[in-house]
């Protein structure tokens, strides 16, 4: 999953970014010619320059001969790129993966098993349990977690404060202040939202569901991929969103989160469910309302926790047809190594692939750093895709924020339409 709009405001200089690649032309990347690798990375590497010369640095002790090609590329058109090398024999040795999008690959074996290097990479034990789960496919790992991104309540600390009202610990504290907020600030505004939750943001509206105990899909007693969105528990959780988009939001029950800083931004909400890049947005370069900002992890039902917040970020891969398995899997270890992790927190202000470095975060996003500890991530059925794609879970939560379907009907729909795409 991208992270859209992460690290926009970060420039690099030209010379800087052209000492991390090879001057002149590169060798093709499934070449007979051992002296070079070709990593395919988004453009976010450029906002933590450290981590890529620590990397080339240690891989080059064991490898002197052997030159790391950095190729950019772009989320519009990666996966349509990889395609057609594939077809070509003509893969790149490393590739950056959104984490929504290892699961097709790795099911159709275009991706080598690097379960046996895992032990040898830095915090492997403490790798975050989304990314983890994002790069693993039937017990398997094809992609080491690369770095995160999480979500918490952006909030409004003057306005929580002139409701009297501290940070929420529970899932109905949390709704109790909220509607204090509402009320108080809704009386004269009313498009004002307590907190500005749309009617199709599905990685909001999946947080109360797993909180639930429910799931989007489960493996049946067949070990086919079903539905699970029907359950009592998923019940409960999309019961929350629909109580949620009820009573203290104003937010367009047919539409998205994008850009939802921008509702901050304009004092048009006291909160928001964000991206830790958000929390940068939210002021809109306004010095004192960002003073007024801070952030805490979505409370959970279950008091003193949080309730599973989606783990957006990228995972790295080594397509199967690479001539160069072992160098593409040694140059991840050292990107994601602790030193080269360290410069990924620090200057690129991203949350690290594991636990044991959160302490690194800045204490202005420790809330999303808090988030990234209790996660959840969509089933990991190689048809997943054809569900994102169809945007089963927006319609339905639309349909349930609108009123236009009860609960359980949107619920028992979607389980429906789910199943026939995961098994296709």
């Amino acid at each position: 999953m991208k992270l859209r709009g992460k690290r926009t405001a970060v420039a690099v200089a030209s010379a800087l970014i052209a000492s991390l690649s090879v001057v002149g032309v590169a060798p093709a990347a499934n070449s007979a010619d051992p002296s070079s690798i070709t990593v395919w990375m988004m453009g976010d590497y450029e906002s933590w320059p450290g981590a890529v010369t620590m990397a080339n640095k240690e891989f080059n002790k064991k490898y002197p001969n052997t030159t790391v090609v950095i190729e950019k590329q772009t989320w519009a058109d990666h996966l349509t790129k990889f395609e057609a090398t594939l077809a070509s024999n003509n893969v790149p040795d490393v590739i950056e993966f959104g984490n929504t999008e290892v699961t097709k690959y790795a099911a159709a074996g275009a991706l080598a098993d690097l379960t046996s290097y895992k032990a040898g990479m830095d915090n492997s034990k403490t790798w975050l349990k989304g990314l983890t789960d994002a790069g693993s496919y039937n017990g398997k790992l094809y992609a080491v977690p690369y770095y995160a991104g999480s979500r918490a309540v952006i909030y409004r600390t003057d306005m929580y404060k002139a409701v009297g009202a501290k940070i929420p610990t529970s899932y109905a504290e949390f709704l109790a202040t909220s509607k204090k907020v509402q009320a108080k600030y809704g009386a004269s505004n009313k498009n004002f939202s307590a907190i500005h939750m749309p009617g199709k943001y599905w990685y909001a509206a999946m947080s109360f569901v797993y909180d639930a105990k429910g799931s989007i899909a489960k493996k049946n007693s067949a070990g086919k991929w079903v539905g699970n969105l029907s359950s009592p528990q998923s019940i409960a959780g999309l019961n929350r969103f629909k109580e949620i988009t009820s009573t203290i939001t104003k937010a367009n029950k047919s539409g998205t989160e994008a850009e939802q800083w921008n509702v901050m931004a304009s004092s048009g909400a006291g909160a928001s469910y964000s991206n830790g890049w958000e929390l940068g947005l939210a002021s809109g370069g306004n010095a004192k309302l960002a003073s007024k900002l801070s952030a805490y992890p979505m409370p959970s039902v279950t008091k003193g926790k949080y309730a599973p917040a989606f783990l957006g970020g990228s995972n790295l891969a080594v397509p199967a047809k690479s001539d160069a398995v072992a160098l593409g899997a040694e140059w991840i270890k050292h990107y994601v190594s602790a030193k080269s992790m360290t410069y990924i927190v620090t200057e690129g202000g991203a949350l690290p692939n594991n636990t044991a470095l959160l302490y690194l975060v800045p204490p202005a996003n420790k809330a999303f750093a808090e988030a990234a500890k209790s996660t959840w991530f969509v089933p990991a059925a190689k048809n997943w895709v054809n569900v994102e794609k169809a945007q089963v879970l927006q319609t339905m939560l639309s349909n349930i924020a609108t009123g236009k379907k009860t609960v359980a009907v949107a619920a028992a729909e979607a389980d429906k339409e789910i199943t026939k795409l995961l098994t296709e």
